[in-house]
């Protein structure tokens, strides 16, 4: 009896976990919740493929931070200052923002190391990345099926980049960074579809807010 009661709760853990997959405004409420010690009061935040622009909505509203959001089309249902832009040539100065978010927007980009080149131009302490980091087999197949899906789906304009692309967007970051954090995110037991959260901060003053 304590056993199956214990599956059973087990079970109903996992499935309000695999809420944050399968609910966009659930997945991206607890990412906003992910940055409590990045994003602070004031701070001006751009949020890069900012879709519904349901996590900058949370970070203005958890932090008080300043969101701007851009994206290939406008796809907002919430009230976020916008700018459309073409995927890659983000249309703002260098340093016009404190903090640049790429909410799993990489692996649907059609050239991602350029993108990550520009979020570094235009952010002043951080370039803070969400990834599904599928390792085997069986996930990267979720995620390619996933990607091309999405650009079916929402009419992407552009044809995806390949897969291992966006991996070497991580990369060129990474030697952009004076410091990388990498944070698992949930839900961990979903090892063969893992997701991180990367911090990539981009001088000695960001390592604490």
């Amino acid at each position: 009896m304590i056993a199956a009661q214990s599956l059973a709760e087990m079970l109903r853990r996992r499935l309000s976990e695999a809420q944050h997959v399968m609910q966009p405004a659930v997945r991206l409420r607890e990412q906003a919740e992910a940055l409590a010690d990045y994003v602070g009061p004031g701070e001006s935040v751009l949020d890069v493929g900012c879709g519904t622009g349901h996590l900058s909505a949370y970070l203005r509203a958890m932090y008080g931070a300043v969101p701007t959001g851009v994206d290939v089309k406008d796809f907002r249902q919430t009230d976020i200052t916008f700018a459309e832009f073409d995927g890659t040539s983000i249309p703002f100065p260098d340093k016009s923002f404190d903090h640049v978010i790429l909410s799993e927007v990489l692996h649907h980009s059609h050239d991602p190391v350029r993108l990550a080149a520009e979020c570094d131009r235009v952010a002043r302490r951080r370039v803070i990345v969400f990834e599904d980091m599928p390792g085997g087999l069986v996930g990267k197949l979720a995620l390619h099926a996933h990607v091309q899906a999405f650009a079916y789906y929402r009419r992407y304009p552009f044809r995806p980049a390949r897969l291992d692309e966006y991996r070497q967007a991580l990369a060129w970051l990474t030697t952009k960074a004076t410091a990388v954090q990498r944070i698992s995110q949930p839900p961990e037991w979903l090892t063969v579809y893992p997701r991180v959260l990367f911090v990539y901060d981009l001088d000695a003053g960001a390592a604490t807010t």
